[in-house]
């Protein structure tokens, strides 16, 4: 009897160490996925035994990011240079160890040094690992592989839900404290696994159809200005502020706005963010799929109209059911330009310097989530949380209408295409 031909219904590099790349790009995802997406379960707690505002509690956010966007920046300028394996390894350990560090804080001073501490960490493994993947996947290939490498933020997200409601069913003190030193096991583990399987480059018959052309040693390579150059990546990097603008509003306060602004319980809300995490696991592969076979613009232009379109929602008619429906549309685009952005950027710079065109563009998406919190938190703590998701709203706009630049310029590299002759 004749074995079924497997090379016939799978990508090529599935069974290759291309494979192995992907998946440990999964799991430095999900390992650094906590410090973005469990923050929206745990504020509520932390908020109550820490005795402070949401002002404040959203600083907590805007330091990580602001410290994030600085090690983006970094580890992506080194990355090309010095090689991205030990990067990628101590940042996603330091990461889980900021978590641990986190649910022993007793004082505000501590909680926002801890998380300085998780946006360095998250920042150093990421962008160089995002970064990397560019190198291994053919450029049709890599929406589809930042895809399913940002499916690692949606587990996060998943067992966020899971387990901090759980978590602080059992204990109503101390439950949030629980749930990031179980996040921060978790990292850990993650960040020694990639320390031994993360390789710099394909070599043999992986290696085609991977780049620009051939590679210098990382010890030799030039600084990677090219990236720091190109227009294009500065519009996508402006797309990502927007994006993280308009996304960390969510992930700060999703919670507080259910709980406490609309008397929905923890477990209610922690449902929602399950069944978030569980769309976004396929959202990332959707919206890199679409980015691969029409344009990243579009990508963009769609995924933030499904954006505007549930945060406007929050803020106008508060209801279970628009919370539903706008749980369901984040769902579905809350990986999108986390993964169109690393999908880019081996589009427009030679690919040994994809790290830092992703850096870069981490650093707008940093900036925006830098921001967004504390900006946040004020207005609603000013008026109420319902304007806050209005600002999100807002933001998700102007990333449409940047979005149409790109498109526009796509449009104009295919009609300056030269026709293959006969």
């Amino acid at each position: 009897m004749r074995r079924p031909n497997l090379s016939r219904f799978t990508p090529d590099w599935l069974f290759t160490y291309t494979g192995v790349m992907l998946m440990t790009g999964i799991l430095v995802n999900w390992g650094t996925g906590f410090t973005n997406f469990a923050h929206s379960l745990t504020l509520p707690s932390m908020e109550l035994d820490l005795g402070i505002s949401h002002t404040r509690a959203g600083f907590v956010i805007t330091m990580m990011a602001m410290v994030r966007m600085g090690s983006t920046l970094i580890s992506g300028t080194l990355a090309p240079r010095y090689g991205s394996r030990f990067i990628i390894g101590v940042g996603t350990v330091g990461s889980g160890g900021a978590m641990i560090l986190l649910g022993f804080a007793q004082t505000y001073p501590l909680v926002l040094l801890a998380a300085g501490l998780m946006g360095m960490g998250s920042g150093t493994a990421l962008t160089p690992m995002m970064g990397l993947l560019s190198r291994w996947f053919r450029s049709s290939d890599r929406g589809l592989a930042a895809g399913l490498a940002a499916t690692g933020g949606s587990f996060a997200f998943i067992f966020a839900g899971l387990i901090v409601p759980w978590l602080v069913g059992r204990d109503a003190d101390d439950g949030w404290r629980h749930a990031w030193f179980f996040f921060g096991a978790i990292a850990v583990s993650i960040g020694s696994v990639s320390l031994v399987f993360v390789r710099e480059r394909p070599v043999g018959s992986q290696q085609q159809d991977r780049g620009t052309g051939p590679e210098p040693e990382p010890g030799r390579a030039a600084w990677p200005m090219a990236a720091y150059k190109n227009p294009m990546i500065w519009l996508i990097t402006f797309l990502a502020f927007t994006s993280g603008w308009s996304q960390n509003i969510f992930t700060s306060f999703f919670g507080v706005y259910l709980s406490q602004e609309n008397g929905v319980s923890l477990t209610t809300v922690g449902q929602l963010v399950i069944l978030i995490g569980v769309l976004s696991v396929a959202s990332g592969v959707l919206w890199g799929r679409i980015s691969d076979r029409f344009s990243r613009g579009q990508a963009f232009f769609y995924s933030f109209l499904l954006q505007g379109l549930a945060f406007i929602s929050m803020a106008v008619l508060p209801g279970m059911g628009i919370f539903i429906i706008s749980a369901i549309l984040l769902g579905f685009t809350l990986r999108a330009t986390y993964t169109v952005c690393a999908a880019s950027a081996g589009d427009y710079v030679a690919v040994q310097f994809s790290a830092a065109a992703f850096g870069l563009m981490a650093v707008g998406a940093g900036l925006g989530s830098a921001i967004s919190p504390t900006v946040g938190g004020a207005i609603a703590d000013n008026l109420n949380m319902s304007w806050s998701f209005a600002a999100a709203a807002i933001f998700s706009g102007v990333g449409m209408a940047g979005s149409l630049l790109l498109i526009k310029h796509t449009q104009s590299l295919k009609v300056l295409q030269p026709t293959p002759t006969d």
